[in-house]
């Protein structure tokens, strides 16, 4: 297993944040990574899609847990012998906004090739992609009236 982790802390409320996640039309906006996410139905745990990333052709994805403005865990199979697994968590601060949570790993018996290859594509992209949730959040948040 290959991991990476990155927390970050937005103004925004867990409900904005969760809005953004349930929303997956939204994700190539904050998610460089992700080109098109289609999903069969709602984001909830046993969901199943497409995650396309930009310039490459769509990977199997699923929503293994989804607990509202709490966080989620889903499933893209990267190739048959390694999966990419990302564990978001959103946790309320007391004096206000959210601290963002993102864990991402390689899991499966290719993930230590997977690792040396594409790992630091993900290093890179897991602080990137934690940041930019939060911002847009708080972005989103200000919107609203």
């Amino acid at each position: 297993m290959v991991a990476y982790q990155h927390t970050s802390r937005t103004p925004a409320s867990p409900e904005a944040v969760w809005r953004l996640y349930s929303d997956v039309a939204s994700w190539p906006r904050w998610n460089t990574a992700v080109g098109r996410l289609d999903l069969d139905g709602p984001f909830a745990a046993g969901a199943t899609g497409q995650l396309t990333p930009p310039g490459a052709g769509p990977l199997p994805f699923r929503v293994v847990a989804a607990t509202q403005n709490e966080g989620y865990v889903s499933e893209t199979d990267i190739a048959e012998t390694v999966t990419l697994r990302t564990t978001s968590r959103l946790t309320r601060l007391p004096d206000g906004g959210t601290e963002v949570s993102q864990h991402v790993e390689l899991v499966g018996p290719a993930a230590e090739y997977f690792g040396q290859s594409f790992g630091p594509a993900l290093a890179a992209g897991v602080p990137r992609t934690a940041e930019a949730v939060a911002a847009h959040a708080a972005a989103l948040e200000e919107s609203l009236p």
